[in-house]
């Protein structure tokens, strides 16, 4: 496919999304495919991709979906490992992963 970033290596964390429709991730992830990036599409909850993997699958690029917790710095290298095994190379990032926990700044 080609476009802008043909044949790209590019890494989207928070590619799922908690509901139905477009989250940054998704969004972001889609986009991506649709220039023609190879797009690995991380979350922490694979369900959660599921839409997104849907998605990636129109646009007739070629993606990975991955499972990955970014707050855990051993999954993050496990699955940066399994991309540079698989691609040789990382061309981009989309570090989109978000949460909130309820309490202020300091407790």
């Amino acid at each position: 496919m080609a476009g802008r970033l043909s044949d790209r290596i590019a890494i989207i964390t928070g590619a799922g999304s908690v509901g139905p429709g477009w989250g940054n991730g998704r969004a972001a992830a889609v986009r991506f495919a649709e220039e023609g990036a190879v797009v690995i599409a991380c979350d922490i909850d694979l369900a959660a991709t599921a839409e997104t993997e849907a998605l990636l699958q129109q646009t007739g690029g070629r993606y990975v979906i991955e499972q990955c917790d970014v707050t855990d710095s051993g999954s993050i290298s496990a699955m940066v490992d399994r991309v540079m095994a698989r691609f040789g190379r990382i061309d981009a990032l989309v570090n989109n992963v978000g949460g909130s926990a309820k309490g202020g700044a300091v407790e």
